[in-house]
């Protein structure tokens, strides 16, 4: 709307590719309401973000399930923009998986997911738009040894919004997901030093290896992520719904990736 400034609610903003989509999205004008857990991290994420733009933290822990239907509640009038960049589980197999490590990722991933796409995306449509952008991982394409519960959590998540983008595209709500590879955030460095030690290699081993498997040859910065969100959220991407982007330095080998 002409006039009317962009409010972005970013949810998991204190860190990583949260923060960095928020950073983003702030430098580009909008106004920001940033969540995650309580404690010196949120607060030290919103005093930097409010270096560039103007910031409304709103703590939430995302396995609080009435919490995050009460936050949707409290904003989803105001809100134009939603990024979603929730944590992920612990490295697990498929083969070993528990009934207990299937119903923990539901509660920390797949739950908070729809709860947000469904109630966000309803809000939106009832004031005639907005976007929903939601951090997948390259796991949903390329499922990634080791990550079980995560590669089975965020493709259920990507089947969600795709759905709901075709549903809801008519009222004007756009959904789009965007998987990084690997991106130099602590998250990747933990999960490169638990494959290190499955392998008896060194971190920076693994990390040598990783980076070699990439085209651009290196890991992705933050920022860079951040700037394919921006995009994804702005009126530029108006014709963009429904879809993955990949954002791997051009790991994927196939044609539409």
């Amino acid at each position: 709307m002409i006039g009317k400034q962009q409010t972005a609610w970013i949810i998991g903003g204190s860190s990583g590719l949260g923060f960095a989509s928020a950073k983003a999205l702030g430098e580009s004008g909008s106004r920001l309401i940033v969540s995650a857990r309580p404690g010196d991290r949120l607060d030290r994420a919103v005093e930097q973000l409010q270096t560039v733009t103007n910031v409304t933290p709103l703590p939430l822990d995302l396995t609080d399930h009435d919490a995050v239907a009460a936050a949707i509640s409290a904003v989803g009038a105001e809100v134009d923009v939603v990024v979603l960049s929730g944590g992920g589980p612990p490295p697990s197999r498929a083969a070993e998986l528990t009934v207990d490590q299937l119903d923990d990722a539901y509660r920390l991933m797949l739950r908070p997911a729809a709860l947000v796409i469904a109630g966000m995306g309803l809000a939106m449509a009832a004031q005639g738009g907005g976007v929903i952008c939601i951090v997948t991982s390259s796991g949903v394409r390329d499922p990634i040894p080791g990550l079980a519960t995560s590669n089975m959590m965020r493709a259920a998540i990507t089947s969600m919004a795709k759905t709901a983008a075709t549903e809801l595209s008519s009222s004007g709500v756009r959904i789009v997901c965007v998987a990084p590879g690997r991106i130099d955030t602590e998250r990747v460095g933990a999960l490169d030093l638990a494959a290190a030690n499955r392998s008896g290699r060194s971190a920076d081993d693994v990390r040598s290896s990783s980076e070699a498997s990439i085209p651009a040859g290196r890991y992705g910065e933050p920022h860079e992520f951040g700037q394919v969100v921006r995009f994804v959220c702005s009126p530029e991407a108006s014709y963009l719904t429904g879809t993955t982007i990949s954002v791997d330095g051009g790991k994927a080998t196939g044609l539409l990736s």
